[in-house]
C-alpha cells in the first residue's frame, strides 16, 4: 500500500514539472525569444559559462548603453553576449564589452548583428546544450532510459511473484 502512494507522488510530481516545462517552452516560442548557451565567463559574475540567455528582438533605437545584447560575430560564426558600453546612432553601431573583460570589444557591432536584448537568463541549463555536442549527454540519457526500462520491468516480475 505505501508503494503505491510513493509511486503515486512521483507520477503525479514528473507530470507537474514536464506540464510545467511545456508551459515554459510556449511562453518562449510565443514571444519569439531565442536562447544561447554561454560559452565563457566573460559576463562574470552576471552571466556564466553554462548558462542560457533568453533574448528577444529590439529596435536599436530602443537600445542603451548598460543593456546586455547577443549578435553575430561579424566575421566568422557564433554568437556573444555583451553589455553595451556606447552607442553610435550615426553610424548604427554598438561597442560592447564582457562585464569580466578589462577592455571593450575590439570592433564595434553594426545593428544588422545584433539579435536581441537580454530578456532572462538561467544558469547551467547551457551544460545541456554542451553535453549534447559531445555526445556526453546522449549517452547519460540513454543510460539513464535503459536504466527506468529495466527498473520497470523488475518491479513487473516482482509484483508477478508476489501475487
Amino acid at each position: 500500500m505505501r508503494r503505491v502512494s510513493i509511486l503515486r507522488i512521483v507520477r503525479n510530481v514528473f507530470l507537474i514539472v514536464m506540464l510545467l516545462v511545456i508551459a515554459f517552452t510556449a511562453v518562449v516560442l510565443l514571444s519569439g525569444a531565442k536562447a544561447f548557451a554561454v560559452a565563457s565567463d566573460s559576463m562574470a559574475p552576471r552571466l556564466h559559462r553554462g548558462d542560457v540567455v533568453f533574448v528577444r528582438h529590439a529596435d536599436f533605437e530602443k537600445l542603451a548603453v548598460g543593456d546586455v545584447i547577443s549578435a553575430q560575430f561579424p566575421k566568422e560564426d557564433g554568437i556573444f553576449t555583451h553589455r553595451i558600453v556606447r552607442v553610435d546612432a550615426k553610424k548604427q553601431q554598438v561597442y560592447t564589452r564582457g562585464d569580466h573583460n578589462m577592455s571593450d570589444d575590439p570592433m564595434p557591432t553594426d545593428a544588422s548583428h545584433i539579435i536581441g536584448k537580454l530578456w532572462f537568463s538561467l544558469p547551467y541549463l547551457g551544460f545541456i546544450s554542451f553535453g549534447i555536442q559531445n555526445y556526453t549527454l546522449i549517452y547519460i540519457l540513454l543510460g539513464v532510459a535503459i536504466a527506468l526500462i529495466a527498473l520497470r520491468f523488475v518491479i513487473t516480475l516482482r509484483r508477478k511473484t508476489e501475487s
